[in-house]
């Protein structure tokens, strides 16, 4: 053990451990609310480029020498290529505004870069955590702008994961494009309809989703690094503004702007509430997909039974045989959480306190939570549900004929009159609507099944 000093006194911190005091008691202090920094290495790796790029336009403004920015941002290059996450202790949810954080990443990075130096762990000699590695910056201004940008680059994931989603469902459509069905309003026979729309349509929806949150995503490309405490720059080094925005673009391959007005940009947590809005939506649209396939899918003994969902595993502990849609019941679930993070990024944003927002931690715990989940959620329902899923097509088209909503079809051909006696027909002899219309010689079973298909796509009836 090694003993650090700081101005409350000495901490002791583990032989070789990169943190210091400020790290530790960030970490002791909130250990009790959630999971450390490291569990969202995304997020580590974000704040390590954001880091490299103060040291960076610090140099290129002539207060940092090339020679400490350049074993700073060689520290963080290690961090950016995965060594040392397990340095970062502290609650990513922490009570502090994130200077916690902040400063775990300032020990951390100072640490490494004295080491490589030579210098003593902890000793600081010519690499200090706060004059050097925090240059120009304040927790204000790094903490949103790391998590801004961690949303950026995790977002890439997820369109991904959702993008591959969409392309299984226009597969499916494309596998039963012609296969008819009922169409179900207020869950209520509706009219008739293909497969290939119904899964176009959901394909549809997602892709829609996506777009919405691409561009929520490209709003969070506008950062506030440059603002320091409050907005004014203050303690920033001249110079400095003018080369962070560049610096930040070379790191994260994406064109990063600084905002017009500081003040606004400190304080305003808006683009945190429109990305999580959109990853809300994008989870209520899948979960809306899933519901559906619950319903869709249900006993076919005892339900609809038109759609066959893969069995994953066995359903009971006391119901032989039984199986249930446990896949979509768990996108199902993501949705609600994904709800419960968008909550907690509202009442965050709206709780925010004069020219900073002082909750951004728990923002960022909520963000990169359902970012996890939905990546997850698209996932696995593609690749255990809906790439498995079939149909079946004897009992959606017996569904369909058997409803009296089939009888608006037959209208214009055999008049509103003929088609009223003929549903009675079919409610006192308990006899599907389409087996009448064949008895009483009007149509054959193929027509009846042409004119369905006629129907399904709008055509004259």
């Amino acid at each position: 053990m090694r003993n650090d000093q700081d101005s409350l006194g000495a901490v002791s911190i583990p032989d070789g451990a990169l943190y210091s005091s400020n790290s530790v008691r960030g970490a002791e202090n909130f250990r009790l609310i959630g999971g450390p920094i490291s569990a969202y290495p995304n997020f580590v790796i974000a704040t390590a480029k954001v880091k490299k790029a103060a040291a960076n336009a610090n140099r290129r403004a002539g207060a940092l020498s090339p020679e400490l920015a350049a074993v700073i941002t060689a520290a963080c290059d290690e961090i950016i290529a995965g060594q040392h996450h397990d340095n970062f202790i502290v609650a990513l949810a922490e009570g502090s505004g994130g200077t916690s954080i902040n400063m775990n990443f300032n020990e951390v990075i100072a640490n490494r870069a004295g080491q490589m130096l030579g210098d003593p762990l902890g000793s600081f000699t010519r690499v200090n955590p706060n004059d050097h590695v925090n240059m120009s910056q304040s927790t204000n201004d790094v903490i949103p702008t790391a998590v801004k940008l961690a949303c950026v680059t995790g977002s890439a994931p997820l369109m991904d994961a959702a993008t591959r989603l969409v392309q299984a469902f226009r597969a499916k459509a494309d596998q039963y494009r012609h296969d008819l069905r009922l169409g179900r309003t207020c869950m209520q026979a509706a009219q008739p309809m293909t497969y290939g729309q119904l899964f176009d349509g959901h394909a549809a929806m997602l892709a829609r989703a996506i777009d919405h949150l691409n561009e929520a995503k490209l709003g969070l490309l506008a950062v506030p690094l440059g603002g320091t405490a409050i907005g004014t720059g203050l303690g920033a080094a001249a110079g400095y503004r003018d080369h962070i925005g560049d610096a930040l673009s070379e790191e994260f391959g994406e064109k990063i702007t600084l905002p017009v007005d500081y003040f606004d940009a400190m304080q305003a947590a808006d683009g945190f509430s429109r990305f999580s809005g959109e990853l809300k939506i994008l989870s209520e649209t899948i979960g809306k997909i899933a519901g559906d396939l619950v319903i869709l899918g249900s006993g076919a003994n005892s339900g609809l039974g038109e759609v066959n969902l893969p069995s994953v595993q066995p359903g009971s502990s006391i119901m032989a045989g039984k199986v249930n849609p446990v896949i979509c019941m768990m996108v199902q679930q993501v949705a609600f959480m994904v709800h419960g993070h968008d909550a907690t990024v509202s009442i965050a944003a709206l709780s925010g306190q004069m020219e900073i927002n002082h909750f951004e931690p728990a923002m960022a715990h909520a963000l990169f939570n359902s970012l996890d989940l939905l990546i997850s959620g698209c996932v696995i329902f593609r690749t255990k549900c809906i790439e498995g899923l079939t149909i079946n097509q004897g009992r959606s088209y017996a569904n369909l004929v058997s409803s009296y909503a089939i009888s608006t079809v037959f209208l214009r051909q055999l008049g509103y009159k003929k088609v009223s006696k003929l549903v009675r027909d079919s409610v006192s002899k308990h006899v599907p609507l389409a087996d009448i219309i064949v008895e009483e010689g009007l149509m054959t079973h193929e027509e009846v099944r042409e004119r369905l298909t006629a129907a399904a796509h709008a055509e004259s009836s």
